[in-house]
């Protein structure tokens, strides 16, 4: 019995040996285990949001491992903490703790500013090279003009992570304009057109999406009410669905007293400017487009011109005079007497743009070709820049040099006219008549050419160039300033200025068209044609910022350096160094 009960007892003794020569390396475990468990507590915490409950558990658990392992320790953390070793080690980990408690308090500072708008100017700082995030002058001269303060609503669904980060975008950029703008205040928040249906009919906004689930910003002046919308891009195609271009129009177009008036010319059987089927060759969506910029649009006929005419000639007020009248593709011969009125709306200063199609009624042209306007009867044929399969599909390119710079097309890349004639001008440049002051009385220019392998066609049987054929390049759009016809007077007004009208004429009617318009620069040509007619030049000249794209290209041979460098060298070149000062040191 004594026996086994001491061997019992040698048991014991040994188990209690056994940990307590044990004890530092089972410490040392537990406060290993602890540090690991919390780190791996707060990465679940910061990136799996899923299962934060799991992380936080895990993180309490390794906060309690290290407690105890320290609470163990205390007697040799002292020592330590104590010795010459343990000074230089209490002073690196206060220095990298201060240094870390500064960094999370000037990063907080900085995202607390940055969400409120309130980071002042010499704190931030733009690296990129187009300054893509700095506001340009055009910008903040809009902000400086801007008569009050103003709410902007973007309105998109957030259904997906590319709805979510294009949102993102859009407020980091209205952002910039709220932080700029000191003379009045500009406030911004996404709404979701699902969740806020109200509002979004209150805004108008189906009105100007014509059918296009599109996101919409909506700018909106706090006293006047006055309002204007701007349709961005498919998020699923960018997620810059907006940029400074459309923030600028719509802050000018909102800041605008009063409309201009633009008419499309009615009872020639002319395109619809009512229907907005997408596949229709109507003309809904053009107008919708001049709406957009904040343009009064409707319709009219020469009875209602020549009356609106006469009623200015008696009062001179501006306001009843149209800033434009658009002719769209007229099927109709026009009267003698309709001719009159529009050829008196022009000497008068106004401006007028003519959309025609091959086979259009001549006597449109012979209305305009007072002032040299000249037009060809077939239809244009490019062998070199066209959408196949159609020849007289024009592909009109600025890399075939097709696009002359004009205000109107500036940085104009791709236009598509399908199916045109040509227009030119009759006079050669020494043929024009000039003022005893050297101001020519006509001054044109083409908007878009045809390339050098091109003609008129006028048969309709074989598609053939022959002698009869005019070859190319020939113009296909013209932009007219005129103070007066050829054979006429120009006159002088008040300000010493001579009187001056604008004209557009089109070979083709088509690129403004349901159909056509949303494709390559179309929408822009029709837009930029109607404010260089209305002189709102300031919404022709907004161009939105060149994104620079910087790519890396690297050899075969490069490329493996890169790459086997990454995995091997400097991997193995940290192990080497790692053994060199064990080696030096055991």
């Amino acid at each position: 019995m004594k026996k086994e009960e001491r061997k019992f007892n040698n048991d014991k003794s040994g188990l209690l040996n056994l940990i307590k020569n044990y004890s530092y390396s089972i410490k040392y475990l537990s406060f290993i285990t602890g540090i690991i468990m919390l780190i791996a507590g707060l990465v679940i915490i910061l990136f799996l949001r899923d299962i934060q409950t799991s992380g936080f558990i895990l993180s309490v658990l390794g906060l309690i491992f290290i407690i105890i392992s320290t609470i163990f320790n205390i007697a040799k953390i002292k020592l330590f903490l104590f010795s010459s070793k343990g000074k230089y080690s209490a002073n690196t980990f206060f220095i990298l703790l201060g240094t870390l408690i500064i960094s999370v308090l000037v990063n907080s500072v900085i995202y607390v500013s940055n969400k409120n708008g309130t980071t002042p100017s010499w704190f931030r700082s733009d690296l990129t090279a187009s300054k893509e995030y700095d506001l340009s002058n055009q910008a903040l001269n809009s902000l400086e003009n801007l008569s009050e303060n103003m709410e902007i609503f973007i309105f998109l669904r957030n259904d997906s992570s590319k709805d979510a980060i294009s949102i993102k975008r859009t407020e980091d950029l209205l952002s910039e304009f709220s932080r700029n703008s000191n003379k009045n205040t500009i406030k911004f928040k996404h709404i979701d057109p699902d969740l806020d249906p109200n509002l979004s009919s209150n805004l108008n906004i189906d009105r100007y999406l014509s059918g296009r689930d599109l996101p919409v910003l909506v700018f909106r002046l706090e006293e006047s009410q006055r309002l204007s919308h701007i349709v961005g891009k498919d998020p699923n195609e960018s997620i810059d669905i907006f940029n400074e271009k459309d923030v600028i129009s719509g802050i000018l177009i909102s800041n605008q007293i009063k409309r201009k008036r633009v008419f499309f010319l009615s009872g020639h059987e002319e395109r619809d400017i009512n229907n907005m089927d997408r596949t229709s060759d109507s003309l809904g969506q053009a107008r919708v487009t001049l709406e957009r910029d904040n343009y009064d649009v409707s319709s009219i006929t020469t009875d209602e011109l020549s009356r609106i005419i006469l009623n200015f000639s008696l009062s001179k007020e501006l306001d009843l005079f149209p800033a434009a009248i658009i002719i769209s593709d007229p099927l109709d011969e026009i009267l003698d007497s309709e001719k009159n009125v529009i050829q008196e709306y022009i000497s008068l200063g106004g401006n007028i743009m003519l959309l025609l199609e091959p086979g259009s009624p001549r006597g449109y042209i012979e209305m305009i070709s007072s002032w040299g306007v000249i037009s060809g009867e077939g239809t244009l044929i490019d062998q070199i820049s066209y959408v196949a399969p159609n020849l007289e599909f024009l592909q009109i390119k600025d890399s075939n040099l097709q696009i002359p710079d004009h205000p109107i097309t500036h940085n104009f890349d791709v236009i598509y006219f399908p199916g045109s004639k040509f227009i030119g001008l009759s006079l050669m440049p020494e043929e024009i008549p000039i003022t005893d002051d050297g101001t020519p009385y006509i001054k044109a220019e083409p908007l878009a050419y045809t390339t050098i392998n091109s003609w008129e066609e006028t048969s309709k049987e074989i598609i053939e160039f022959n002698q009869e054929d005019i070859s190319g390049p020939l113009p296909v759009a013209l932009a007219v300033e005129a103070i007066s016809s050829i054979n006429g007077n120009p006159v002088k007004q008040e300000s010493g200025e001579f009187l001056k009208s604008k004209m557009i004429i089109s070979g083709d009617t088509d690129f403004a068209s349901n159909r056509f318009i949303f494709s390559a620069k179309n929408e822009d040509l029709f837009a930029n044609s109607v404010n260089w007619l209305t002189s709102d030049v300031e919404l022709i000249s907004i161009r939105p910022k060149v994104k620079v794209f910087r790519e890396l290209v690297l050899t075969k041979d490069e490329r493996n350096f890169v790459r086997w460098s990454g995995w091997i060298f400097l991997p193995a070149l940290s192990l080497s160094l790692g053994f060199f000062s064990w080696w030096q040191r055991r």
